[in-house]
């Protein structure tokens, strides 16, 4: 890493592909660090599967059939 990005600092990492990264110093002050859970698998619910089951019906509806 270059001088001007000391170890610790605030930055944004995007991969652009498979051999380039793209790495952003954040120049704000005020950073939130925010942290969300890995959730591998959701409780089931039957009602709410049941309201997913409708709306994939109403979206798909129009769709032309699937031929292997």
């Amino acid at each position: 890493m270059p001088k001007e990005l000391p170890p610790g600092s605030p930055v944004t990492i995007q991969q652009l592909n498979p051999d380039s990264w793209l790495i952003t110093r954040q120049n704000e002050k005020k950073i939130v660090l925010v942290a969300f859970p890995v959730i591998d698998e959701l409780p089931s619910d039957p009602d709410w599967e049941a309201v997913e089951l409708l709306m994939a019906k109403h979206n798909t509806r129009k769709l032309p059939p699937f031929e292997e």
